[in-house]
C-alpha cells in the first residue's frame, strides 16, 4: 500500500504513513476481495398495506424497532447488515472475516429473527395494532467484496440476487436456502427439501430447502467404516491414560492436527476402548461464536454427568469424608485462590486458616459442616461456583476465574475418589484465554488424582500458547498427519462399499480422490460423497471450500497475499519463483521468506520434491486460487506465461498453461477483447497435438481434459471443433461415458452454427454413440443412417462425414455378425481417411480391417500377411499394435499354431500392462481362452475368460460381457459340469442386460447341447436349430461351422444321422473354407468316428459365441 499523500510505501497494518504523518485510509482505493459468503435476505410480508395503513411517523417507529430486533439476531451470529432496502434487510456472512459455519450462522441468525419479530409483534400490536409476519432466504455462493476505508464494504455476486429470489418465494415465517447452504448446514440444521423453484430472472429451476429446526438434535451416527490406520498415534493417548491412572496423576495430551484430519474419530476411538465402569468421561466443545461461550465446555461437561445437576449436587454435597491427602498433607485439589475464603481476604501467599498441623485438610470442612472460621463448607462453595457456570442460581457471572478454577479441582478430585476421569476439551483453538488458563491450573496444581484432560485442537492453538503443556510432569502433544498412501487407498475403498460408486466410475472415481483428499479422512469421505454422484471433474465440495476458505481467511494479509500468487504458480513451486512474484506485487524478498516460514508452521505449505515447496493439501490450493479476484490470477498467469516462454521455451506445457488460464480468465473478464485469438490460437495448438498423442496412447483420460482444453480456447467458427469432437467422443467410447460423447458433439454444433457438414458429421456421430452404447437397437440407428447417408448424396466431397458413416454402416454389419460387409465398408472409410491425409483415422480403421479379419471370410493365411504388415507400421506404438498381435493369435490358433499363439499374445499382454490399458487387458485374456479352449485346457480357458469378465465389468462394457459369460459355461460344459454351465446360462438371462447376436445364439447352442447331455433331445433339438435360425445371416465362416457342429452333434445323439452328417459336413466345408485347419480336423474325426463325446467342447472348443478376442472397436 502507498500513501497518497507522499507516495512512500507502507506496511499493510500501518494507519498512518511513517514518512508524512497523514493517515494511509484517506483516499486509499477500495480494496476488492473474492470469496464464498452466505447471503441472508430478510423482508416483511404485506409491508405495502401496512405502509398504507399506518401514519408515517408510527410507521418509522415500527420499522426501527424491527430493523433493530432482526439487526441484533443478525450481530448476534456474526453476520453484518450490508444493507437496508425499504423494509428489506440484505445481510452477509463472510464479508470481512469467512468462517467455515457462515451458512449455519445465517440460518440461525434467520431463525432467531423470526423468532424474535414474533415477539415483537405482540408488543407492537399492543401499542399500534399492527402484526408483522417476515420470510428469509439464503444463498451461499461466490462474491466480490469492495472493501473501502473505514471498514465500509459492498458485495457483489449472483448470491446477492437469488437470496432475494428465494426470499420472495418463501411462505410467510419460512426460511428457503440454495443448494450449497443445504449441502454445508445438513449435518447441524434441519431441512427438508421443496419442489425446484422458478425464480425470476433464472433460466432453469432452482433447487431448494426449507429449514425445519435451526438446531439438529440427533445422536452421533456410527462410523461406516472402519477405523484406518492410526495404531501409533490411539497408543500413545492410551499410555497417557495408562500413566494417569497408575501413578495418580494429572496428564495433559494435546491432539493437534489441520481441520478433518481425523483427530475427533481417534478420540472417540479411543474413548471406546476404556474400561467401561471405570471412567468417567466428560466432554465438552468450545464454540466459535455466541454469548457465554467461555465456559460453555464446562456447562456441557457438567450437563453430561449421569443424573444431571441435582446428581452432582449431592455428589459434592453428600460427601462427607474430607478430601483425600497426600502424605504432607496439601489439598489433592491445590491452593484455594485468594478471595475466596469464606473468612475474608488474606494477605498473598498466606494460609486462609493460619498455620495448620500436618495432615490437616486447610479446604476441607470442620465435623460441623463449617468452616473452622464460621465460613461455608468448601463442597458447598464448589457447589454454588459451579452453579455460576450452569446459571443454575441465576447468578453467572458473579464467581472468579480462580473460584471457577478452584471449584473444577475439587470437583475432579471428588470424581476421582472412585473413578479415573478424562476430560474431553474439543476444538480448543476456539477457547477463550480464560478456558485456556483453567485448563492449565487444573494440570498444574491438582495431584493424586486420576485424570487425563484430552486436548483437541487444530495447530492454531500453538500459535495461541506456543509454550502449551510446557513443564508439565505429564504432558503430550501429538500431531497427526496425512494418512499413507495404502491407508488412504484402504479407506476410500471402504468409503466406497458404503457409497454408490459402481463399476466404470470405480477406479477414476478412488483415483481422484485418493490425489485431492491428501491423506485426509474427513475430506475423502466429503469427496466420496460428491463423485460417487457427479463427474470426478466436478468443483470443490462447498464443505470443504468453507473450512478451507475460512483457514485462509484467518491469515494475515502478507501471507495471504502471498498464497493467492503461489495458487497462480500451482501446487508446487520454487522459492526462487514466488520471490520474484510477490517482489513484483510488492513484498520484499525478507517478508516472503519469513511469511513461507510461518505457512510452514501452520502446516499450510510443506517441502515438496526436488527443492521446491507445495502446498500442504491440493484443496488448499484450489480453495486459494478460487477466492484470488479473477483480475489478479490474469494478471499473474500472463506474468508466468511470458517469464516461462523467455526463460524456459522448451517447458511448451508449461508457457500453454498459464496462456491458456489467461486467455480463458480474459474472455471472463472481458469477452470482447481483440487480444483474445492470437493470445490463444498457439497454446490452442499445443494442447491439441498433445491430446493426440495422449488419445493415440490411448491414455484417454488426459487425451479427453487435453482436446478440450484445446476446444476451449477456439474461437466461434473454427472448422476444427466438428474433428475435436470426434476424437474426445472416440475417447468418451472406450470409457463408455455418453455425457462427455454427447457434450462434445453439442460443443461442436454449438460452435459452428449453420455448418451443414458439422451438422451431418455430428448426426452420425451421435448415432455411432447410440449404437456402440446399445442405446438403441441396431434396427432403429440404420433407420437413422439410411436418412443421413441421403442427406450426404448431396455433397459428395464431405470426406469426414462419409468417412464416419462408413464407419457406422461398418457397425451396423457387425451386429447382424455380417462381417464380410462390415470390412467392405470400413474400407470405404479408409479409402476416404487417406483421401485427407488423415494418419489418425487411417490407422484406427486398418486395426479395425486388421481384426475383422478373426470373423470375416478372408483366409488365416491372408489374415496373417496383414498382421505381419501392420506390425511392422505399428511397431512404434504399442497401443497400436496390442490388437494386431491379438488378431495374429487368434488366426494362428485357428491355424494350428498354438504355441506360437500363447507367444504372441504374452508379448501383447506384457505391451497391454506397460501401458496401462485394462480394455485391452481384458482383449488378450479373452483371447488367451480361445486359445486354451482350442488346445483343450478348458480348466485354463476359463480362468482366462473369468479375468477377462472381471475387467470388463470394471469398465461397464456390459454387451462385450455377455459373450464373455457365455464362454465360461461353455469352459464348464466342456469340464464335463453341465449343471454350473446351465446355472451360469439362467444368470445371464436372469440379469437382463442387452447382449449381442453372438452372445444370444452361443447361449442357444450351449443349451441344445447341454439339454442333449440330459437326454432331452427334443429339447435340445429345439435350441441348436434356433441357434442355427440365427446364425444365418452371419458370413463369420468359424462362428456357422461351429453352430453347425453343435447342431449335428444333437442331431446325432437324438438318433438322426443322416441330417447330423449333412450338417456336419456342411461345417467342415465352412472351416475349410476360412483355413481354420485345427476345428476343422476335429469335424473331420468327427464325421470319420461320429463321437465327439456328450460334453465334447466343439470343433473350436469355445463353441458358438465364444472366441471373439474382446471388444470389437
Amino acid at each position: 500500500m502507498n500513501c497518497s499523500a507522499c507516495g512512500r510505501q507502507a506496511a499493510e497494518p500501518d494507519r498512518f504513513c511513517a514518512g508524512c504523518g497523514a493517515p494511509l485510509a484517506a483516499g486509499a482505493a477500495p480494496r476488492e476481495t473474492r470469496k464464498k459468503v452466505s447471503m441472508l435476505f430478510l423482508d416483511i410480508v404485506g409491508s405495502t398495506a401496512l405502509a398504507e395503513r399506518l401514519d408515517p411517523e408510527p410507521l418509522r417507529q415500527v420499522m426501527d424497532r424491527y430493523f433493530a430486533s432482526c439487526g441484533a439476531c443478525i450481530a448476534e451470529h456474526g453476520g453484518v447488515v450490508e444493507k437496508f432496502i425499504g423494509d428489506a434487510i440484505l445481510a452477509v456472512f463472510g464479508a470481512t472475516v469467512a468462517h467455515e459455519d457462515d451458512a449455519v450462522r445465517a440460518v440461525r441468525a434467520a431463525t432467531g429473527a423470526l423468532a424474535a419479530l414474533a415477539g415483537l409483534t405482540a408488543e407492537l400490536n399492543a401499542e399500534y395494532q399492527v402484526e408483522l409476519e417476515a420470510r428469509a432466504g439464503i444463498c451461499t455462493g461466490d462474491v466480490v467484496v469492495l472493501t473501502r476505508p473505514g471498514d465500509d464494504f459492498r458485495v457483489v455476486g449472483d448470491a446477492v440476487n437469488t437470496a432475494a429470489r428465494l426470499q420472495t418465494a418463501a411462505r410467510p415465517g419460512e426460511v428457503l436456502l440454495c443448494a450449497d447452504t443445504a449441502a454445508v448446514v445438513r449435518w447441524q440444521v434441519g431441512i427438508e427439501p421443496v419442489a425446484p423453484l422458478r425464480l425470476k430472472g433464472k433460466a432453469r429451476p432452482v433447487p431448494a430447502w426449507r429449514v425445519t429446526a435451526p438446531v439438529l438434535v440427533t445422536e452421533t451416527p456410527a462410523p461406516v467404516t472402519p477405523f484406518v490406520g492410526r495404531a501409533d498415534e490411539l497408543e500413545e493417548l492410551e499410555r497417557s491414560f495408562r500413566r494417569a491412572r497408575q501413578r495418580r496423576q494429572v496428564c495433559l495430551a494435546t491432539v493437534v492436527g489441520v481441520p478433518g484430519i481425523g483427530k475427533s474419530r481417534l478420540v472417540r476411538e479411543f474413548l471406546a476402548a476404556l474400561p467401561d465402569g471405570e471412567v468417567t468421561v466428560l466432554s465438552g466443545r468450545c464454540s466459535a461464536y455466541g454469548r457465554g461461550i467461555t465456559y460453555r465446555p464446562l456447562a456441557e461437561m457438567l450437563g453430561s454427568l449421569p443424573g444431571g445437576w441435582p446428581a452432582l449436587t449431592r455428589l459434592l454435597t453428600d460427601g462427607a469424608a474430607p478430601p483425600g491427602r497426600d502424605p504432607a498433607g496439601s489439598d489433592p485439589a491445590g491452593p484455594r485462590p485468594a478471595g475466596s475464603d469464606p473468612a475474608g481476604p488474606r494477605p498473598a501467599g498466606s494460609d486462609p486458616a493460619g498455620p495448620r498441623p500436618a495432615g490437616s485438610d486447610p479446604a476441607g470442612p470442620d465435623p460441623g459442616g463449617r468452616h473452622p472460621e464460621g465460613g461455608a463448607s468448601p463442597h458447598s462453595l464448589v457447589v454454588h461456583t459451579l452453579a455460576t457456570v450452569l446459571d443454575q442460581d441465576g447468578s453467572a457471572g458473579q464467581a472468579g476465574v480462580e473460584d471457577i478454577a478452584w471449584a473444577v479441582r475439587h470437583l475432579l478430585e471428588v470424581l476421582g475418589r472412585s473413578r479415573s476421569v478424562v476430560m474431553v476439551w474439543d476444538d480448543l483453538h476456539w477457547s477463550e484465554e480464560t478456558l485456556l488458563d483453567l485448563i492449565d491450573e487444573v494440570a498444574t496444581w491438582l495431584h493424586d488424582v486420576p485424570v487425563l484432560l484430552l486436548c483437541v485442537a487444530r495447530p492454531e492453538l500453538l500459535d495461541i500458547r506456543s509454550g502449551w503443556g510446557g513443564g508439565k510432569p505429564c504432558a503430550m502433544t501429538l500431531e497427526l498427519g496425512p494418512m499413507t498412501d495404502d491407508q488412504t487407498a484402504m479407506l476410500i475403498g471402504q468409503l466406497a462399499l458404503h457409497g454408490d460408486v459402481y463399476p466404470q466410475g470405480y477406479q477414476d472415481v478412488n483415483g481422484r480422490v485418493a490425489t485431492l483428499c491428501d491423506g485426509n479422512p474427513l475430506f475423502a469421505e466429503q469427496l466420496m460423497d460428491v463423485f460417487a454422484e457427479t463427474d470426478p471433474g466436478t468443483q470443490i465440495p462447498p464443505t470443504i471450500q468453507a473450512m478451507l476458505g475460512a483457514r485462509l481467511d484467518q491469515l494475515p494479509g502478507t501471507e495471504r497475499g502471498l498464497l493467492e500468487l503461489a495458487a497462480v504458480i500451482g501446487r508446487e513451486f520454487t522459492r526462487d519463483l514466488l520471490r520474484v512474484m510477490a517482489e513484483a506485487d510488492g513484498i520484499g524478498s525478507a517478508a516472503a521468506d519469513e511469511a513461507m516460514a510461518r505457512l510452514a508452521r501452520r502446516r499450510v505449505l510443506e517441502r515438496g520434491p526436488a527443492g521446491t515447496v507445495r502446498f500442504a493439501q491440493a484443496l488448499l490450493r484450489d480453495t486459494a486460487y478460487e477466492f484470488t479476484p479473477k483480475t489478479r490470477r490474469e494478471r499473474w498467469h500472463d506474468f508466468l506465461a511470458e517469464r516461462f516462454s523467455r526463460e524456459q521455451p522448451q517447458d511448451a506445457m508449461a508457457v500453454v498453461y498459464h496462456v491458456e488460464a489467461t486467455s480463458r480468465l480474459r474472455r471472463q473478464l472481458r469477452p470482447g477483447d481483440r487480444q483474445l485469438p492470437s493470445l490463444a490460437g498457439p497454446a490452442a495448438n499445443t494442447l491439441i497435438a498433445e491430446g493426440m498423442n495422449a488419445l493415440a496412447r490411448k491414455d484417454l483420460p488426459a487425451a479427453v481434459q487435453l482436446l478440450e482444453r484445446g476446444r476451449e480456447l477456439l474461437t466461434t467458427g473454427d472448422p476444427r471443433h466438428t474433428v475435436l469432437a470426434l476424437h474426445v467422443c472416440d475417447a468418451g467410447l472406450w470409457l463408455q461415458d455418453e455425457q462427455r460423447c454427447r457434450g462434445a458433439l453439442a460443443a461442436a454444433e454449438a460452435a459452428l452454427p449453420g455448418d451443414r457438414r458439422n451438422a451431418a458429421t455430428c448426426a452420425i456421430q451421435h448415432a455411432i454413440v447410440t449404437l456402440r452404447l446399445g442405446l438403441a437397437p441396431p434396427e432403429s440407428v440404420a433407420a437413422d443412417a439410411a436418412a443421413i447417408a441421403e442427406e450426404l448424396e448431396r455433397d459428395p466431397e464431405d470426406d469426414l462425414s462419409r468417412c464416419r458413416l462408413h464407419q457406422l454402416q461398418a457397425h451396423l454389419e457387425l451386429a447382424m455378425e455380417r462381417a464380410a460387409s462390415a470390412e467392405a465398408s470400413f474400407r470405404l472409410a479408409l479409402a476416404r481417411a487417406r483421401a485427407m491425409n488423415d494418419r489418425y483415422e487411417e490407422d484406427r480403421l486398418l486395426c479395425a480391417v486388421c481384426e475383422l479379419s478373426q470373423w470375416a471370410p478372408t483366409r488365416v493365411a491372408t489374415g496373417l500377411e496383414l498382421c505381419a504388415m501392420l506390425a511392422r507400421r505399428f511397431a512404434a506404438s504399442r497401443t497400436l499394435l496390442i490388437p494386431v498381435l491379438v488378431t495374429r493369435a487368434h488366426l494362428e490358433a485357428l491355424g494350428g499354431d498354438l504355441d506360437g499363439a500363447r507367444h504372441t499374445l504374452a508379448d501383447a499382454l506384457t505391451y497391454s500392462r506397460d501401458v496401462h490399458l485394462d480394455l485391452a487387458d481384458a482383449v488378450v485374456l479373452d483371447a488367451s481362452g480361445f486359445v486354451e479352449s482350442l488346445a483343450g485346457a478348458h480348466d485354463v480357458a476359463e480362468a482366462r475368460y473369468r479375468q477377462s469378465l472381471g475387467v470388463l465389468r470394471t469398465t461397464e462394457h456390459a454387451p462385450d460381457s455377455r459373450s464373455t459369460e457365455v464362454a465360461i459355461a461353455r469352459e464348464l460344459f466342456a469340464q464335463g459340469r453341465a449343471a454350473a454351465a446351465a446355472s451360469a446360462l439362467d444368470r445371464i438371462d436372469q440379469e437382463g442386460e442387452a447382449a449381442s447376436l453372438r452372445a444370444r445364439l452361443g447361449s442357444a447352442a450351449l443349451r441344445g447341447r447341454i439339454a442333449s447331455a440330459r437326454g432331452c433331445h427334443e429339447e435340445a433339438v429345439t435350441e441348436a436349430l434356433a441357434a442355427r435360425s440365427m446364425v444365418a445371416g452371419s458370413d463369420d465362416l468359424c462362428l456357422t461351422g461351429e453352430t453347425l457342429f453343435d447342431l449335428a452333434i444333437v442331431l446325432r445323439a437324438a438318433g438322426l444321422t443322416e441330417r447330423a452328417m449333412a450338417e456336419g459336413a456342411e461345417a467342415l466345408r465352412r472351416f475349410e473354407a476360412k483355413g481354420a485347419t485345427l476345428p476343422a480336423g476335429r469335424v473331420r474325426a468327427w464325421l470319420g468316428t461320429g463321437d465327439a463325446g456328450a460334453t465334447g467342447a466343439g470343433a473350436t472348443g469355445a463353441g458358438a459365441g465364444a472366441g471373439q478376442g474382446g471388444p470389437r472397436d
